[in-house]
């Protein structure tokens, strides 16, 4: 059983990638958040995988408060992995999503890192053409040797994008993380078209359509940004400067 959460596809492609070749059910986290299942069984032979973007050098907010309510018998003969996707390097993501995985009874028999097209619009501009189209290539081939070596049984540590100093990076970053996130900078342009999209998609229930458009009814939300990427008609923003910089969906992962 592998568990994704993602904003923009990057990791829904990745998880499906994986759930794919190895014969494991793909679930989202919101949703299995929102559906109150209890303990989780993971049988001999069966692997349960976490596939998370990376926020800041750490964990996006609803992936640790699944990590951390996450009830989860692993039998003997089971494996385990984490992945995180990234656009640059990871920090110490991954070695906090180990560290859940401990508190659970659980050891991460492999932790792996992925590179992927960068999309976080409200710093910088999206990754466009021949740049995006090589990134893309290049994790399809990782993804391939992700599966290898889980089917080869061959265990380790595979992170090798941590970036300088991985520790400090996320402890700053992630600090800025958590407490940021604040939601009041989003706003809408007159060519919303009413679809409703922003508030299904939305993780954490942070959007509400109001006389037809979506209105931001939480302090914070996780900042994935699916409503700002996904929209049709790009009419969401952030701020003052999202309005003059691209929009990008993983082109693999089905939205």
């Amino acid at each position: 059983m592998i568990f994704y959460f993602t904003g923009t596809g990057n990791s829904l492609y990745a998880a499906n990638t994986l759930g794919s070749a190895l014969g494991e059910e793909v679930k989202s986290i919101p949703e299995y958040i929102s559906s109150n299942h209890g303990k989780i069984t993971i049988g001999k032979g069966e692997v349960l995988g976490l596939v998370f973007p990376v926020y800041y050098y750490s964990l996006p907010t609803v992936v640790e408060d699944f990590l951390e309510n996450l009830h989860i018998d692993m039998e003997e003969g089971a494996r385990s992995f984490i992945l995180a996707t990234c656009g640059a390097t990871t920090g110490d993501s991954t070695n906090i999503a180990k560290n859940h995985f401990r508190n659970k009874g659980i050891h991460a028999d492999f932790v792996f890192a992925l590179e992927m097209p960068d999309n976080y619009v409200l710093l910088y501009d999206v990754q466009i053409g021949e740049k995006q189209d090589r990134i893309l290539k290049s994790s399809r081939d990782s993804l391939d040797r992700m599966v290898q070596l889980i089917e080869e049984d061959k265990r380790g540590e595979y992170n090798e994008i941590k970036g300088p100093m991985p520790g400090m990076m996320t402890m700053i970053a992630g600090a800025l993380y958590r407490r940021g996130r604040r939601t009041q900078k989003f706003h809408v342009a007159d060519s919303c078209t009413s679809c409703n999209l922003c508030e299904e998609i939305c993780p954490v229930d942070a959007i509400e359509i109001r006389e037809g458009k979506p209105v931001w009814v939480k302090e914070r939300c996780v900042h994935c940004l699916a409503c700002i990427h996904r929209c049709p008609v790009s009419a969401i923003q952030y701020g003052s400067k999202t309005s003059t910089r691209g929009r990008y969906v993983n082109p693999f992962s089905g939205f």
